[in-house]
């Protein structure tokens, strides 16, 4: 369906739907009541708020109750006006609605003397009494204001409730996203960006954002009600509309190599130095990361096409990075584009509006994962692309009722190719292999995996709210439905269609045969309605309750693969191993794929909230939150029981010993050049069909109960206590039934210790169990026992204050006891900081520590931002940011006789903490007015003020490189920028 014949039928659709239907959450509310100075309710004062946000001036009229209720305010500074015949009218400035949230308003209005309007400032309320929603919302001065990489991800390190994975200094990540926990939870996040699901996956933040677009965005890690899906973060984005008058921005900065600094600690600057910690380089740091240069270019332009009717806004951003790899010479580049951000609103009679929306975002990172383990062979070219677009219908049907209806889509493209392709390698080219000790890849081989992506997402939305008075109380009720189908066409290839594993630089231990070119289709669609009510009791009292029935249909399309098959292979002899031989023949033969549904499920996820204001204010709130919410599948289940998916079997390679003498690798040249030099089959790898998606799986479910109070301890500034506990239960993930019994082969392994040698002190026999080597396999995805409890529990305190006068403030200290299967890793470099991401092991050697190989780990932060205006418009803000490093515990990779190589965990996950990152960044900042040509603002921020080089990246495996730093943090960095508002 195309994009046009989509809105057509979204607005056939809306127009004819029985059900009116919540605002979308990338707007905001103002709720209130109006009493005259006794305290009696007033009915019908009009009240108009009025915004440049607004393309007109909204009215109410306030019912007997003395309320009234504006329902969906896109963000902004707002004006709210009082008026009543026979009282003093009241003008009420500077009221920031911001995304998702609703704030109350109350007035008091004096019998008039004289026909005159009082004019209230700075009395915005920042309090939300009435719903539960846990987040920050990044508005102008928060994106702006404060030195930053000037993206979503450098923005969210700033929030209270997330703790970064990754490190970001001026910028230094561009290009790269950087992974993040949400109270404890790294997985099931949702970004929409105007009300489009932008979700690459069932976490991922997909494409690269035109940053200066922003009006707002909203980062929300807790208490959300049935509108929302997701249990981990969810982004809104809502960008700027344009005005009644032309308006505009341009924004550019530059970092140069000549202002980037040295934070090289010397022991790395000299080879196999050990520090105190005993880390160490095998080669000598001359630099750490730097940026060679670096300049972000970002314009945009919004005005009226026929003012109070029509206003048209538009973007454009060029963010250009050449960038130094540790230890290397070669120049990286990440070139992010945003060709164009439009967007159009368009009022209609009657309270009717047409918003249309596009975006066109572009990546081209030419030396993706190029470093320290990762040659430029094995580096891959990244060139993607991705189009969010929509097109929306809004109307405020009655005073008590808000209809929205959006036609979305997103597509997204995205390869991953050799460098080769680019001309980027000019080399020798052989086939890929990897040291399973260092995850060295090989200089002239090729990764283990390429790529070319497509997805799309076509995406349609109706809600409604409607308020009931009367029914014990006040009723804001939201009904919805959502409709998307979430397309994946994945095609994959390998060089030569093989892959090596070594045991050391010497030694090959095992080979993977590919089922190469492959391009499987897998379709995820997802139906869900909802309901919301916010009922407000009493005066004190809301209570939030409702939930979300969910269906989700996976499976894929007909289709079909032939695999290249491999040479070496070609004439194996029926009498040579027979069995592989059919193994084999089975695994490259062409197939004809029907149409197939893997799973179906439908779910109900229920949400109930209270908010109680302890002081009749709406200054100081006590909330309690109790909400269900299930995973979101994206494409996990078709993927992983599709044939034409990619797989790999996995056999152990033959080389020639003492006692082996034939049927091995005579001619000793570590490549498979026929049948004879394969040994055990070990296992396979991937889905294509190897893989069955158990009939009876339970989508997981998070559960989380929070518990705040927050107080407005003077206007504008507000703190915060809260405790937030999420959970998983059911989760789902991959385990080979027929083999999960098998391991009691006692196994006796030496581990040789941290120092990495054989045969000192610190050896020590331990005891493994194996299975055989003939073990049968039948691999399923399911809900596996020993992987339905993992728990998390964060404490926290913030204070906020948002811009008003001359200064802003944000702050916040956090610590999480995450109870959950750690895995086990060779370096830390998966996520940037030294840690264990959760995994799943059913292997009793991998299950030693802890509860049936259950720990609980813990980290804390703390992050401060701030800024203040001096006079002759001269601005200081600045930034620090600390986090703990993240636990862990020493592995070793073991080479089963059976089970192949595996890593093994030495030590509890809890027996090591990286070290604590602390980050300063500072700005300065100087204005000039020039009356109606607007404001030139000059800055010069400083990244990492104390140039501090704290090891961030380094190898946890048992070996000589164990503790090998792969990374520290990025040296100071000072960045030159210019700003023209007008």
């Amino acid at each position: 369906m195309t994009f046009k014949t989509g809105v057509v039928l979204a607005l056939v659709a809306a127009l004819s739907a029985a059900i009116p239907a919540s605002a979308q959450d990338f707007r905001g509310r103002i709720n209130g009541t109006v009493t005259d100075d006794t305290g009696g309710v007033l009915p019908g004062v009009t009240v108009t708020v009025s915004s440049p946000a607004l393309i007109q001036a909204q009215t109410q009229v306030t019912g007997a109750d003395g309320q009234y209720r504006f329902i969906a305010l896109p963000p902004g500074l707002y004006e709210v006006t009082f008026e009543l015949a026979g009282f003093q009218g009241v003008k009420r400035e500077g009221i920031r609605v911001v995304i998702n949230t609703t704030l109350s308003v109350d007035q008091q209005l004096q019998v008039a003397t004289l026909q005159e309007t009082v004019t209230v400032t700075g009395a915005s309320p920042v309090v939300d009494t009435t719903t539960n929603t846990m987040a920050t919302n990044f508005t102008k001065e928060l994106l702006t204001e404060i030195p930053n990489a000037r993206d979503v991800w450098a923005a969210m390190a700033q929030a209270p409730g997330i703790q970064m994975n990754g490190y970001d200094v001026g910028g230094s990540h561009t290009g790269t996203q950087t992974g993040y926990v949400t109270y404890g939870l790294n997985v099931q996040n949702q970004t929409k960006i105007e009300g489009i699901d932008t979700t690459e996956g069932n976490s991922a933040n997909a494409g690269y954002f035109d940053f200066g677009s922003f009006e707002e965005f909203q980062v929300g890690g807790a208490g959300s009600d049935a509108t929302n899906f997701a249990p981990g973060a969810s982004l809104s984005v809502s960008v700027k509309s344009g005005g009644d008058r032309l308006s505009g921005n341009w924004y550019s900065d530059y970092v140069g190599k000549k202002f980037i600094s040295d934070n090289v600690p010397s022991n790395l600057k000299t080879a196999n130095t050990r520090d105190d910690n005993g880390f160490f380089v095998r080669n000598p740091i001359n630099k750490g990361n730097p940026v060679d240069h670096q300049y972000d270019l970002n314009f945009n332009v919004g005005g009226p096409l026929w003012k109070k009717k029509a206003w048209l806004f538009y973007s454009y951003r060029l963010n250009d990075q050449y960038k130094y790899t540790l230890g290397f010479s070669e120049l990286s580049r990440s070139k992010l584009t945003n060709n164009y951000t439009l967007k159009g609103t368009f009022q209609l009679p009657r309270n009717n509006q047409i918003i249309a929306f596009m975006n066109k975002r572009n990546k081209l990172q030419d030396r993706r994962d190029f470093g320290p383990t990762t040659p430029l062979s094995a580096a891959r070219y990244q060139a993607s692309r991705n189009y969010p677009e929509k097109i929306e219908w809004t109307s405020v049907v009655t005073d008590r009722m808000f209809l929205d209806v959006l036609y979305g889509t997103w597509g997204n493209y995205f390869p991953l190719r050799p460098t080769l392709e680019a001309g980027i390698y000019d080399g020798p080219w052989v086939p890929g292999r990897q040291d399973l000790s260092t995850l060295q890849y090989f200089d002239g081989g090729g990764q283990a995996s390429y790529q070319n992506q497509k997805r799309f997402k076509p995406q349609f939305y109706i809600s409604t709210s409607y308020f009931q008075d009367g029914w014990m109380g006040s009723h804001d009720f939201k009904f919805g439905f959502d409709w998307k189908k979430d397309r994946r066409n994945f095609f994959q290839d390998q060089p030569f269609d093989i892959f090596y594993r070594d045991a050391n630089a010497t030694t090959t231990s095992q080979v993977d045969l590919y089922n190469s070119p492959t391009s499987p289709i897998n379709d995820v669609k997802y139906t869900s309605v909802w309901l919301s009510d916010t009922w407000k009791m009493t005066d004190r009292i809301t209570v939030n309750y409702g939930g979300r029935i969910e269906h989700y249909t996976d499976g894929w399309p007909d289709q079909q693969f032939a695999p290249n098959g491999h040479p070496a292979l070609a004439n194996w002899p029926a009498d040579v191993n027979p069995t592989e031989r059919a193994r084999y023949l089975a695994f490259i033969a062409p197939k004809q794929i029907a149409a197939q549904t893997v799973a179906k499920s439908t779910t109900f996820s229920p949400r109930a909230g209270i908010t109680y204001d302890l002081t009749g204010d709406n200054r100081t709130v006590v909330k309690a939150f109790f909400g269900q919410f299930r995973f979101n599948s994206s494409d996990t289940l078709a993927d992983q029981q599709n044939p034409v998916g990619q797989a790999r079997l996995r056999y152990a390679f033959l080389p020639c010993t003492a006692t082996r003498t034939t049927g091995c690798d005579l001619n000793g040249n570590r490549l498979l050049d026929g049948p004879q030099e394969l040994g055990a089959f070990n296992s396979t790898q991937g889905g294509a069909g190897f893989v069955t998606v158990d009939p009876n799986i339970v989508r997981p479910t998070s559960n989380e109960f929070s518990l705040s109070v927050e107080r407005e301890i003077r206007q504008g500034l507000s703190g915060r206590a809260s405790y937030v506990y999420k959970n998983i239960r059911n989760e789902w993930n991959e385990v080979d039934a027929a083999r999960i019994g098998l391991y009691t082969n006692t196994f006796n392994f030496t581990d040789i210790g941290p120092d990495g040698v054989s045969g000192t002190a610190d050896d020590n026999v331990i005891q493994l169990l194996d299975r055989p080597q003939s073990a049968p396999t039948d691999r399923v995805y399911t809900n596996p026992d020993g992987l339905d409890h993992s728990d998390f529990n964060t404490f926290e305190v913030a204070l906020n204050r948002r811009f008003s006068g001359k200064w802003m403030l944000l702050t916040s200290a956090a610590v999480t006891l995450s109870n959950e299967l750690p895995s086990m890793t060779s370096s830390t470099s998966a996520t940037g900081v030294a840690g264990n991401l959760r995994s799943y092991f059913y292997r009793p050697s991998q299950l030693t520590f802890g509860d049936n190989g259950y720990e609980t780990l813990s980290t804390w932060n703390y992050k401060i931002v701030g800024r203040y205006v001096l006079p002759f418009d001269l601005g200081l803000s600045g930034s620090w940011k600390v986090q703990s490093g993240n636990q862990w515990g020493r592995a070793t990779n073991v080479n089963f006789p059976g089970d192949g190589a595996q890593n093994v965990r030495m030590e509890e996950a809890t027996a090591n903490r990286a070290p604590a990152v602390s980050i300063l960044d500072m700005r300065v900042d100087k204005s000039f007015r020039f009356g109606r040509f607007g404001k030139v603002t000059g800055q010069i921020d400083v990244f990492n003020l104390a140039n501090t080089g704290t090891v961030t990246v380094f190898r946890t495996l048992t070996g000589a490189t164990f503790k090998e730093v792969l990374g520290i943090l990025d040296p100071r960095v000072v960045r030159f920028g210019i700003r023209y508002d007008f």
